[in-house]
């Protein structure tokens, strides 16, 4: 009966929010979904430890992630423990992905596949301890789920973040901070800062930690290289 309802309200749901509270009342802590084009990825952090995606991909961990290795390889929905054991990377790698996520109270999870017009996308639940038999239970529903929000988070929803899959190495805000200043230079900083919902000093400290990343020593050095790629492709 619990799935039953819970597949109900789940067709009922308006909105990505309310799909995401009806998921994340089933035990989960955790909820992130992902869509894949050739060169960027959709992102939304539907209810995500604070910190986490910014360490998780600025420190290019996902790199040697058995979890994120999993999703480019299968084609089938699968837990972290199975990833962890049948996907090859090594030891010491694999442990600090491993304890990335268990220090953000994620040590468990299950990726749940979806998507549509050849676009690959993903629901990623998270749970503090194991997840099987949660997923167990659900398993069938949370594929209805997923597809529920990969249809309401389509393609170019206000919701979505879009990031460079080549420059993956940047956090989620830099990459922003990099696409709003090559798409309206003419903002001032404090706008800029104002758009981003940040103040105008950790404008600043982002655009130093962008120019270190680029391996240049100004941020508009950061912007003219990436202009020259832009020409280049």
């Amino acid at each position: 009966m619990k799935e039953l309802r819970f597949a109900q309200n789940i067709l009922q749901a308006e909105t990505p929010g309310e799909t995401k509270d009806l998921i994340i009342d089933l035990g989960f802590n955790g909820l992130f979904f992902q869509r894949w084009y050739p060169e960027m990825m959709d992102n939304w952090e539907g209810h995500l430890a604070k910190g986490f995606q910014e360490h998780y991909y600025a420190a290019q961990i996902y790199r040697f992630c058995p979890v994120a290795r999993a999703i480019h390889q299968w084609h089938r929905s699968y837990t972290f423990a199975e990833a962890r054991n049948a996907i090859s990377v090594g030891r010491e790698q694999a442990a600090v992905a491993e304890n990335l996520w268990k220090f953000f109270g994620m040590g468990d999870g299950v990726v749940v596949f979806s998507g549509r017009s050849n676009l690959k996308s993903a629901l990623i639940l998270t749970t503090e301890g194991p997840v099987e038999n949660l997923y167990s239970e659900y398993s069938g529903v949370l594929a209805l789920a997923a597809d529920k929000l990969d249809q309401q988070l389509y393609p170019g929803h206000p919701l979505l973040r879009q990031l460079s899959r080549e420059n993956i190495t940047l956090s989620p805000i830099q990459q922003k901070i990099l696409k709003l200043q090559i798409n309206h230079p003419e903002l001032s900083n404090a706008a800029m800062a104002e758009t981003l919902g940040i103040s105008v000093n950790t404008l600043f400290a982002h655009h130093k930690k962008i120019a270190k990343k680029e391996g240049v020593t100004t941020f508009t050095g950061a912007i003219i290289k990436q202009l020259g790629k832009k020409v280049s492709d």
